[in-house]
């Protein structure tokens, strides 16, 4: 295999001039530039990627900081959404995505390990040792689904309002004995990690619940607040464990779809119907939304966007010379067949 020193004898130049040639073409003349060019190909030399990254000061790569599992991740179909969004813009610039997930439980671990240009930093709160540590290294990064921190873009989506929305459908159906389905927080990380016992995410949709009852003068039920993962079996777990406890609720707040289809096919194997027995909600509006049977009434979030607006800041804002961003998308109610009136209701 061709060394930089075989291309630096053939063409008569340095090997700084043949580093230079990939790295900085700027610092040789355009002829030397295209002579050691030609010379390479004609040996079959290429650099090695990592060292033609740290010559460049740049990776080519952006990391996406999650708190679960990779498997646990993508049980959620959500998050296909959000990283079909971060490839379009990564394509455009020409970045690769790297997922950084807990390493030995540890996102802080995960950290050390990962040679990118910046994190998109997923559902993360600003106490979280992880986000001391991209502070204290300096490190480019943009909060999604997390707070929004001074000197850091972020991209929100107005949690609370689309929450809100979700809660003051089913009250004006009727409903009040009413199932909220929490996000539970990621388990793998170390104690010392998971810093909140609920994410930022759950944090801010359970207050636009609460404050719809509140609204409405409708006392909420805390015993009827029942943590799950955000997967098909955490929905089915969670109506299952009320249900057979002797709960009787006659509509669910899902705080995601995937969630809310478990939901539903735990309903239908308890024997009832979904909206006549109980009604559902969920949240996200993910393609799977419209293809369940009723179609689920869900909070349309956009999680495409959302991915591409991050990576846009990320690289623009944060690698570039754009200024920082707080952004929040809105959240829209999109009504279909999961919902109905209570039993009894005018």
């Amino acid at each position: 295999m061709a060394t930089i020193g075989d291309v630096a004898q053939r063409a008569g130049v340095s090997r700084t001039a043949v580093s230079f040639a990939f790295n900085d073409p700027s610092r040789i003349s355009k002829e030397t530039h295209q002579r050691i060019l030609d010379i390479a190909e004609e040996l079959g030399y290429y650099p090695n990627p990592m060292a033609r990254s740290l010559a460049r000061k740049r990776a080519g790569v952006l990391g996406l900081l999650i708190p679960q599992r990779t498997a646990t991740l993508f049980a959620n179909p959500f998050f296909a959404d959000l990283l079909r969004g971060i490839g379009h813009i990564c394509d455009r610039h020409e970045y690769a995505v790297l997922l950084v997930p807990p390493l030995k439980g540890s996102l802080t671990h995960a950290l050390r390990r990962a040679a990118v240009d910046g994190f998109i930093v997923v559902g993360l709160d600003e106490d979280h040792p992880a986000i001391a540590m991209l502070r204290r290294g300096e490190i480019p990064f943009v909060m999604v689904d997390g707070p929004a921190l001074p000197q850091v873009s972020a991209v929100n989506i107005d949690e609370e309002s689309g929450a809100r929305q979700a809660a003051e459908h089913v009250l004006a159906l009727g409903h009040r004995e009413v199932l909220t389905v929490v996000v539970r927080p990621a388990q793998t990380l170390h104690a010392d990690e998971a810093v909140h016992p609920l994410s930022y995410v759950a944090a801010r949709r359970l207050a636009g619940y609460r404050e719809a009852f509140a609204r409405a003068g409708v006392p909420f039920s805390e015993e009827y607040v029942i943590e799950a993962d955000a997967t098909y079996e955490g929905g089915q777990q969670a109506l299952r464990t009320v249900w057979l406890a002797g709960g009787r609720p006659t509509a669910v707040l899902a705080m995601s779809d995937i969630t809310a289809i478990g939901v539903m096919e735990a309903a239908e194997s308890l024997g009832l119907s979904v909206p006549d027995d109980i009604s559902v909600v969920g949240f996200d509006d993910l393609p799977l939304a419209q293809w369940s049977r009723p179609a689920l009434t869900t909070v349309h979030q956009h999680g495409l966007e959302k991915g591409r607006r991050a990576a846009a800041l990320l690289i623009e804002s944060h690698l570039g010379s754009g200024e920082f961003e707080h952004l929040v998308l809105p959240a829209t109610l999109v009504v279909r067949g999961t919902t109905g009136p209570a039993r009894g209701a005018p």
